[in-house]
């Protein structure tokens, strides 16, 4: 059950890049214009992965702030200001950000296992304005690989690993502003 642990340590990650899975932290440093508070709704487009330890479902619900600044949108996940690229025609929009997570560690001679989890979104703003953008919707996608020199095998085809790696997991996303930024006055 050791893998059941590790595992979902990845997904734990997942959930503080979208903010919203595990409770929320104080809000982070908000560069930009503020957009609001959005409420996004996600179905399961696919999971290669098939880690139950992910805690992957059909559906899936989160709480987002977004900022922007000239051509950067910025994804307010409660714990940092994830940078974007807003495209020239102002509304299609896209993301790319990772993390590597410790499965097990190196033992002497043996590697350990590292995963690399790459993630990435894009979309589009409902609206090509600096400040009033009340939608947006998204492709959003978690990529999971061995990091070259790790071993891996013990956390694949067995209860709560992976179905193999390298894997994905992916989101289609709709999001609905729920509130106005706060007033600067």
């Amino acid at each position: 059950m050791r893998q059941n642990v590790v595992c979902a340590s990845l997904f734990l990650c997942a959930c503080v890049w979208v903010g919203g899975c595990a409770g929320h932290a104080q809000d982070a440093h908000e560069p930009g214009d503020r957009l609001g508070t959005y409420h996004a709704t996600g179905k399961l487009v696919s999971d290669t992965c098939q880690a139950a330890v992910l805690g992957v479902s059909n559906d899936w619900q989160f709480d987002v702030k977004l900022s922007r600044e000239s051509h950067t949108l910025y994804w307010l996940n409660g714990e940092e200001a994830i940078p974007g690229t807003i495209a020239n025609d102002g509304v299609s929009f896209g993301f790319q950000s990772g993390v590597e997570v410790e499965l097990q560690a190196a033992r002497g001679t043996r590697p350990g296992c590292i995963i690399e989890r790459s993630d990435s979104a894009s979309g589009e703003l409902s609206s090509s304005s600096t400040s009033d953008v009340p939608r947006f919707t998204a492709d959003m996608s978690f990529n999971y690989a061995v990091q070259r020199g790790s071993e891996c095998a013990a956390f694949v085809g067995v209860e709560g690993g992976f179905a193999g790696l390298p894997c994905k997991v992916s989101y289609a996303l709709q999001a609905k502003r729920t509130a106005l930024p706060p007033s600067l006055d």
